[in-house]
């Protein structure tokens, strides 16, 4: 049956036509046909595999301990879905699902195999991104009232419920969003992102429901809506704050009864959309003002999670700049950024940060375009005229490199605190317990007077 198939020139054409590598092999794992996916995958040109074994050309991960095709012989069954890695001619590696189908001849007796293989590298690294950037893990802080926020995302993320987060500018309120969605059980079906401060009054109203042909001048077709578009999936409604009244109106009926009318239009469409909206501003005040319906933000306001501003969370502040660094560096790879002085980091711990975390990351990507040696000084930091505020910073328990950097503030501010313990545990917002820990951890002793 394998020199039938072989000789079957139309059947072997069929197959250099598919999406997924193929390759055929005899009884010896010697390969009597590799299709042109399977060879432009591999790196080979169609004359370099001739009289080839199988392992020689795949170089796979499960070769020499667990391969497939001899799996399958040895169960006399086919088998499908088997993960593993392939290795090219030039030795990039191939992240792949392999399927065996045997082949047997009129007699049922095995003569060989098809090994089947796709491609899945580039959605791995894909979902390996996605689960990176939108893991708790990418919310980065030690601090109480950021763990808090943790805990409520997980107990929110699991649920359908709507969830209202606010905070001021700059604090990570999106982030929360990716978080609870891509933790969800929609994580695999739509997320919609609208800015509800970007688009005036008619647009938004068009963007959020849709609209008909003819509805308005410009209306030349039917448009879906973004809820439409979000169907099955969550929408994010950030400045939430910022939709007009009547557009308020509509968004209720969404929110009461999970129905809709596209502008121009007196049909209803039925549509099952998460609702998670972000405000930096106070609601309460938008309430008492008139400007935000009192019924729509009970709506709103079913789970609501609130964000702490980077002033109130210091503690974060060397775990920030850390990531920063390494993301600011791996887009700057001439810079070899490393690390950042204590005196920069102390800099930045006093500094009240108006703009919170986003402002942070600019200030870094800032001092590394200027910095020349990879090391982030205070000179490189644009705070000359920065405003400064006097308040404890608060230590925690970090590890290297980072841990070089706590045992320079403690050493810095004892300093500036003439070793008075008392003050300096309350400049750096920890207990003389804690200092006293830490002093000794680091082996940090108060240094001699020199000898007259």
């Amino acid at each position: 049956m394998l020199e039938e198939l072989i000789r079957d020139r139309n059947a072997l054409k069929v197959l250099d036509t598919v999406s997924d590598g193929v390759i055929i092999t005899d009884l010896d794992r010697k390969i009597v046909f590799i299709n042109e996916t399977a060879r432009r995958l591999l790196r080979y040109t169609e004359g370099e595999v001739a009289d080839a074994r199988c392992k020689q050309i795949t170089h796979g991960s499960e070769c020499e301990y667990s391969c497939p095709m001899t799996k399958a012989m040895q169960l006399g069954q086919d088998i499908s879905g088997v993960p593993m890695w392939y290795r090219t001619k030039d030795g990039q590696l191939l992240n792949c699902r392999t399927s065996v189908t045997l082949l047997r001849d009129d007699a049922g007796k095995i003569v060989g195999g098809v090994e089947v293989f796709n491609d899945i590298t580039h959605v791995v690294q894909l979902q390996e991104h996605a689960e990176e950037r939108f893991s708790f893990a990418s919310i980065i802080g030690h601090n109480k009232a950021m763990q808090e926020v943790f805990d409520l995302i997980k107990m929110v993320a699991e649920t359908d419920s709507t969830v209202l987060i606010t905070g001021e500018s700059g604090t990570g309120k999106e982030m929360v969003a990716n978080a609870i969605h891509f933790n969800s059980l929609r994580r695999n079906r739509a997320f919609v992102k609208v800015n509800c401060a970007a688009l005036n009054e008619g647009v938004l109203e068009s963007e959020l429901f849709g609209h008909v042909r003819g509805a308005f001048t410009g209306a030349i077709a039917d448009k879906m809506g973004r809820f439409e578009l979000a169907h099955g999936g969550t929408i994010f409604l950030d400045e939430i704050a910022e939709i007009p009244p009547a557009t308020q109106v509509k968004l209720l009926r969404v929110l009461q009864e999970g129905e809709l009318e596209r502008v121009g239009s007196s049909k209803s469409t039925k549509v099952d959309v998460r609702v998670i909206a972000a405000t930096n501003r106070d609601l309460a005040v938008a309430l008492e003002d008139g400007t935000f319906r009192q019924d729509l933000y009970y709506r709103l306001n079913v789970f609501r999670i609130n964000l702490p501003p980077l002033r109130d969370r210091r503690e974060d502040v060397p775990l920030l700049v850390d990531h920063f660094i390494k993301k600011i560096g791996a887009k700057m790879p001439a810079k070899n950024m490393e690390r950042i002085e204590a005196d920069a980091l102390a800099r930045l711990m006093d500094y009240r940060f108006p703009g919170n975390i986003r402002e942070l990351e600019n200030l870094v990507e800032h001092a590394a375009i200027r910095c020349q040696d990879g090391i982030i000084r205070t000179r490189d930091l644009p705070l000359s005229h920065a405003p400064i505020e006097e308040a404890p910073m608060p230590l925690f328990q970090i590890h290297s490199p980072l841990e070089t950097l706590e045992r320079d503030l403690i050493l810095k501010t004892l300093d500036a605190n003439e070793w008075k313990i008392n003050r300096t545990a309350q400049r750096l917002g920890i207990s003389r317990v804690t200092l006293w820990r830490k002093m000794k951890e680091y082996g940090v002793q108060k240094r001699s007077a020199p000898a007259p």
